[in-house]
């Protein structure tokens, strides 16, 4: 008596695929890889190099800024800069600026950063997800190394604004300005970065009108050009 284990299973062998097609899918699933990463190169460049020179410029203007507060304008008072006179009325009739003093702290300024700058070498590694701007992605992916190399020359200038602060009021402000470049390295893109860093370095409030002054070669505004700036102020 037969016993019958069961129905057997048929398995079907597809034939080798012939040898000159082979090459040709090679090629072609090459030619569909290299193709897909120059789409995605193109379409994720712009967006990698624009978020990296952020990070860039980010990290060297806050360090400038940390610097120059710590070496420069630490202890700069207003009265170092500006000589305020006034008449017998208490008026003032006179701002005359410290030249020898602005330029000794523009100079000083300017060989602080040039340290900073020359001793600077950061590489910073950002996730993928994060340069591509993405929510879902965001400290995601593999980490991008990004290398910020200082490049080209200093430039330090002291400047001021007039703000008006109130019924016959003026605030002045004087500003130190920091610009230098620095280039940032990302694998298969380079790009250079202009920093540019507004320390603050004293202000004061000044009673009554402003008279003109020459700050840096420029004459500065006076309080009723400044007026005639403001909506409302005739």
């Amino acid at each position: 008596m037969r016993m019958r284990l069961g129905k057997r299973k048929r398995i079907r062998v597809l034939p080798p695929l012939p040898r000159k097609k082979t090459p040709y899918l090679i090629f072609l699933f090459i030619l569909c890889l290299v193709g897909g990463f120059l789409f995605a190169d193109h379409q994720l460049r712009p967006t990698i190099k624009a978020r990296a020179e952020a990070h860039a410029r980010v990290l060297a203007t806050t360090s400038i800024n940390q610097a120059i507060r710590e070496n420069v304008a630490k202890n700069i008072r207003y009265e170092d800069l500006i000589s305020v006179k006034v008449d017998n009325r208490g008026r003032v009739v006179l701002m005359q600026p410290n030249t020898g003093e602005i330029n000794r702290l523009a100079s000083d300024a300017t060989i602080t950063v040039q340290e900073l700058m020359k001793n600077t070498k950061d590489k910073i590694y950002i996730p993928l997800g994060q340069l591509l701007g993405s929510q879902l992605l965001a400290g995601r992916g593999p980490d991008i190394p990004i290398v910020i190399v200082p490049v080209g020359t200093v430039e330090s200038r002291v400047y001021d604004v007039f703000e008006q602060a109130g019924i016959n009021q003026t605030r002045h402000k004087i500003y130190l300005q920091i610009k230098t470049t620095v280039r940032i390295l990302i694998p298969l893109l380079s790009s250079q970065v202009e920093i540019k860093a507004e320390v603050p370095l004293t202000e004061a409030v000044i009673m009554g009108e402003v008279p003109q002054v020459y700050f840096g070669g420029q004459p500065i505004i006076s309080l009723p050009d400044l007026l005639k700036t403001i909506p409302g102020e005739q």
